[in-house]
């Protein structure tokens, strides 16, 4: 379920094996499941441990050593055949941040065409 009706305009990246990149979420490790321009969508095993608009300021993403802590919130959960995928809508503010965000998006994007 989606908390507003927009359509989405930018495809999603699905990273299939980027070895390099680290996920925190809360302190937690997480598996990247997606990437967009504005969203990231992150493996988790029990939907109850979130809820829709919840913010989630702790999101911490590492590329080859290098770490950048972003925030954003709860847009969905969905249910997967393997568990649960929770969308979280990226709050990029800055021109840094979005520069970031798309070029981690390019990155896995060419990781996943060679497969």
């Amino acid at each position: 379920m989606e908390i507003d009706a927009e359509k989405r305009d930018n495809k999603r990246i699905e990273p299939l094996a980027v070895p390099d990149i680290r996920l925190l979420i809360q302190g937690v490790a997480r598996d990247l499941i997606n990437i967009s321009d504005n969203g990231i969508g992150i493996q988790i095993d029990t939907p109850t441990d979130f809820h829709l608009g919840q913010r989630i300021d702790d999101i911490r993403l590492d590329i080859q050593g290098k770490t950048h802590r972003l925030h954003g919130s709860v847009a969905h959960i969905s249910r997967l055949k393997t568990g649960h995928v929770l969308g979280i809508r990226l709050e990029l503010r800055s021109i840094e941040e979005y520069r970031y965000v798309a070029d981690l998006k390019n990155r896995c994007a060419g990781q996943t065409e060679g497969q």
